[in-house]
């Protein structure tokens, strides 16, 4: 049984847990239905779905996280845990038990724990997609190159609908005159703040390989939330637009650290081919712990790898890769849909307290623009970024 690495995976569960009891409170007597919802029980479910020891509690005390995340107002002390379980007071929970009146307490909540989990797991479909396609060996390959595509994430027509979401959300943002356009001649569009344009494209960001790839790209030693969005955007590559400069996507102060920073997904909505203008980088550069110069751009050059990727996956990458998109040669545009995450352990440095949702706004209208862009109120804005989209319902 896999443990659950976050409070708000806990409370997801916790919440599964919740609906299991109401659909299933008639197969059981009603003491034990009250049994199952109280919080010795809800702790030792905690616990073991955590991989944590009942006596190990007291690292919980005080801790409002954990008792939010499980929904109960005090945490029990060990010498609790320990008297309720030794107790053969569930009855019978499964029908393979009936036969053993010995089992205490905790012997019967293990057992309902480890079916739990495998039902949460299949709910959410971790068992088809993301254990079959991030394996070790996939996992072995990104360490080493620092990218890695994973295929059949999203069907055919969902790649056909998304990419024509894109497209008119590019064209609405040119007729009013909001678009973003950049690179020579500014042919290149981008799409900021997808978020707020799109609900089909915002469901992408939460489907359980994202999250479960994710937290397991930026795990570390504690069960807050590992990762939070930095980005969510769109780029149209023109019909023979240009290749690129090389880049990373971890803006910090040299030399970088070891650990990663950003990871960032590209949805591949159409084929990424030798010719479309695929996203080149140098495999293994996220460990040289630098940013590329232009002496390192033609020094690479012989390096560079194209990242083809088939319609439907994704690519990942992290945020210390070198690397650029390569040149459309077609005579068709290119959409890229990008989303950016970042380790959550930065937000919480720079934006311990979320100043945009705890300020007043009578009060924000008498700060001085010195003492609002000090609290973040202007960073972020990017052009066409706060426009609202007649698709986002679509």
């Amino acid at each position: 049984m896999s443990p659950i690495k976050s409070y708000a995976n806990l409370n997801k569960i916790i919440q599964f847990y919740s609906n299991w009891l109401e659909i299933n409170n008639q197969d059981y007597p009603s003491n034990t239905i009250e049994l199952l919802k109280n919080d010795l029980t809800i702790t030792i479910l905690s616990l073991l779905w955590l991989d944590i020891k009942n006596e190990d509690i007291s690292q919980f005390q005080s801790n409002r996280y954990f008792m939010n995340a499980i929904k109960i107002p005090c945490l029990p002390s060990s010498n609790e845990l320990i008297l309720f379980s030794n107790k053969n007071t569930l009855g019978s929970l499964f029908s393979a038990d009936k036969n053993n009146i010995t089992m205490n307490n905790l012997s019967h909540i293990k057992k309902l724990g480890i079916y739990l989990i495998e039902k949460f797991n299949a709910s959410i479909s971790l068992n088809s997609t993301s254990i079959k396609y991030w394996n070790s060996d996939t996992k072995l390959f990104f360490e080493e190159n620092g990218y890695v595509v994973i295929p059949n994430v999203m069907s055919s027509s969902e790649c056909d609908d998304y990419r024509e979401i894109v497209l008119n959300i590019a064209k609405e943002e040119q007729l009013n005159n909001s678009a973003f356009f950049y690179g020579v001649n500014n042919r290149f569009q981008r799409i900021y703040n997808l978020v707020n344009k799109s609900q089909k494209l915002g469901k992408l960001l939460t489907l359980p390989i994202v999250e479960n790839i994710m937290n397991d790209l930026f795990d570390r030693d504690t069960l807050h939330d590992k990762y939070t969005l930095s980005s969510w955007h769109a780029n149209l590559i023109p019909e023979k637009g240009e290749e690129q400069k090389f880049h990373l996507d971890s803006a910090v102060p040299l030399p970088l650290p070891p650990w990663i920073i950003r990871a960032n997904i590209n949805f591949i909505v159409e084929d990424y081919n030798e010719n479309n203008g695929a996203t080149m980088c140098v495999p293994g550069s996220h460990k040289f712990l630098y940013k590329p110069s232009l002496i390192d751009e033609n020094k690479y050059q012989n390096k560079l790898v194209k990242m083809i990727a088939p319609k439907g996956s994704m690519v990942i990458w992290t945020g210390h890769l070198w690397h650029k998109s390569g040149r459309n040669d077609t005579s068709n545009k290119r959409v890229a849909i990008l989303a950016c995450f970042a380790a959550s352990h930065l937000i919480e440095m720079a934006l311990e307290e979320n100043h945009q949702l705890i300020i007043d706004q009578e009060n924000l209208n008498s700060f001085s623009d010195d003492l609002k862009k000090l609290l973040l109120f202007s960073h972020g804005l990017k052009q066409g970024a706060k426009n609202k989209s007649k698709y986002f319902n679509n």
